[in-house]
């Protein structure tokens, strides 16, 4: 194999002065440590704290009434589709005891509240449990300004 000493030396040039030419490497600047703090809530207390409200009660007795109007003036077929409705909302509430149903219904009583729960609560994210954080991110429970939502009179 032969060798060309004075082709290796121009392309070492050459590449030598194309380093020199090119525009200096951009580099990104730090951002500011800004932390981010997540509100998490207990899925559990929520549930319970919900089928237990003032908000649920009025809804269950609505259908009563209504069930019990139907039952009085002999339409069974209301009567059948409000006790299946009822029997529905009592898998729903068990599934989502378990974890195997969404909090959508519970979630859309609130729908409103959400960015006065942030206030309150410091938060700028609301999430149920993050399934990781990094250290740039505080964590608080907002459960209990979540739960006052419902309205509920303690005993």
């Amino acid at each position: 194999m032969k060798s060309y000493p004075i082709r290796a030396t121009a392309v070492a040039a050459a590449l030598l002065m194309f380093s020199f030419a090119s525009a200096p490497a951009a580099r990104a600047q730090a951002a500011p440590d800004t932390k981010v703090t997540i509100g998490v809530f207990s899925r559990t207390m929520v549930v319970q704290v919900y089928y237990r409200s003032e908000i649920w009660r009025a809804k269950v007795q609505a259908m009563g009434e209504e069930r019990n109007k139907a039952a009085s003036a002999g339409d069974n077929v209301t009567v059948d589709r409000i006790d299946r409705e009822l029997t529905a909302l009592q898998a729903l509430a068990q599934r989502q005891l378990a974890g195997e149903a969404s909090l959508k219904n519970i979630y859309d009583v609130v729908k409103s509240d959400w960015p006065a729960i942030a206030q309150e609560t410091g938060v700028d994210i609301i999430v149920e449990a993050p399934l990781y954080q990094g250290s740039t991110i505080r964590v608080t429970d907002v459960t209990p300004a979540i739960v006052k939502r419902f309205g509920v009179k303690k005993n």
